[in-house]
């Protein structure tokens, strides 16, 4: 037992004490990072609501310059990155890792992000969480110098376990997340050590800003099993929608690749420009992360098909460009808003329920990973009592949407980077 457990975990303290002090440094790093992202999106928000044709210049101009300095100085920060911590883990080239996952990266990361939020962009916070997540404690490692794969690799999951926990305070749906996407060629030995330290950082959190839900409190809501085959066409219907979303996501970075400089510019315009009209249209509703909607939506506030539309397409176009941002957020607002309109043809299910069911079922088809998405949106509303239901609808719309596109959509990202370091 002490040889097996000695071939899974670190053997020396000081790798102990970098591990303690990276999960410190992910709390207090992310946090910063959340709260600075929320200020900026709230700002345009502002802006917006009292003089929406703004959105026609500010949008453009800043998508132009993040879209420009992304991609031919900071490469690695685009988009969520996730694919970045995929490329990482699956890639024995050193140099490839130290590429995707730096202490720089995360800066880099933090400060576009804040600008993106300022220009009104339709992205998620959380997964750019991850990559900050993994970066930190990959960055670590030049202290520590961890030499067998399994334990660099255990790192970069661990980080991006962090990530998640510490952005949407949902400890379990973190682990799961490591080991179902960023470890997915780990040994399941390493999924001790990862939980052991994800447990680490969400304790840590809780001391740092405390353990509140990240959307609201809804455990007091039940379902009766007996009624599951009506979410079924629910869940066809978000797994659909969200198998289209990343296929035609996949579709749209390939034909928006160029490497001319005034093309990029003039996508990056267009783009913007997308976006900008969008924003005008909504009042500044679809942008940002979509929190704010939800818990609206959650409120049983009607938002309406307008809103579903327009944050679908915007979340598309914006992901499609590469900007930095994530997509995680945007999905469950997109889904909360399919199940509030879906929730009038329901009458012996409270529409709570249905909005849960249509959160998990649709990020669990764009994803590609039921058992995060199940996880993350029962854990948001704690809710863990509807796992059942919830794990049902998630895996019957990863089904659906495998059958639009094989390759999940972060995994095919993660080809696409590995391909361009290895030039």
């Amino acid at each position: 037992m002490r040889r097996y457990l000695s071939h899974q975990f670190p053997n020396e303290i000081k790798t102990y004490a970098s591990l303690l002090l990276a999960s410190l440094a992910s709390v207090i790093v992310i946090t910063f990072f959340l709260q600075v992202s929320n200020e900026a999106q709230h700002i345009f928000k502002n802006l917006i609501a009292t003089r929406p044709y703004l959105s026609f210049i500010i949008t453009p101009l800043i998508f132009v310059g993040i879209i420009y300095i992304a991609k031919y100085y900071c490469h690695y920060v685009q988009g969520s990155g996730i694919p970045q911590l995929i490329a990482a883990t699956d890639s024995r080239n050193k140099s490839i890792r130290e590429q995707l996952l730096s202490f720089r990266i995360a800066l880099g990361k933090i400060c576009f992000i804040f600008l993106a939020m300022l220009s009104g962009a339709p992205i998620g916070i959380e997964g750019p969480s991850i990559h900050i997540g993994g970066s930190i404690f990959y960055g670590f490692n030049r202290f520590i110098k961890l030499k067998r794969k399994l334990l660099i690799h255990s790192l970069i999951a661990i980080g991006g376990s962090a990530g998640l926990i510490i952005a949407f305070n949902a400890p379990i749906a973190g682990v799961l997340f490591a080991y179902e996407e960023i470890g997915r060629k780990l040994k399941k030995q390493a999924l001790v050590l990862i939980a052991v330290v994800s447990a680490i950082v969400y304790w840590f959190a809780i001391i740092y800003r405390g353990n509140a839900a990240y959307l609201t409190d809804l455990s007091l809501h039940s379902f009766d099993l007996t009624l599951i085959w009506q979410l079924i066409p629910l869940a066809i219907i978000t797994g659909v929608l969200g198998g289209l979303f990343a296929k035609t996501t996949l579709y749209l970075i390939n034909k928006f690749i160029s490497h001319s400089k005034a093309r990029v510019i003039v996508i990056a315009i267009f783009i913007g420009l997308i976006i900008a009209i969008f924003n005008y249209l909504s009042a500044g509703q679809i942008a940002g992360s979509g929190r704010e909607e939800v818990l609206q939506i959650l409120n049983n506030e009607t938002l309406g098909l307008d809103f579903v539309a327009m944050k679908y397409f915007a979340t598309l176009t914006s992901f499609a460009s590469t900007i930095p941002g994530g997509v995680f957020m945007p999905s469950i607002a997109i889904g909360a808003g399919i199940g509030s309109e879906a929730a009038g043809f329901y009458t012996q299910i409270d529409t709570e329920v249905i909005v849960m069911m249509a959160m998990i079922a649709y990020l669990s088809a764009v994803i590609r990973a039921p058992l995060t998405s199940t996880f993350v949106i029962l854990e948001m509303t704690v809710s863990l009592h509807l796992l059942i239901p919830g794990l049902i609808v998630a895996f019957i719309a990863n089904f659906i949407s495998k059958k639009i596109f094989t390759q999940p959509i972060y995994e095919a990202l993660a080809d696409n980077y590995l391909k361009l370091t290895a030039k």
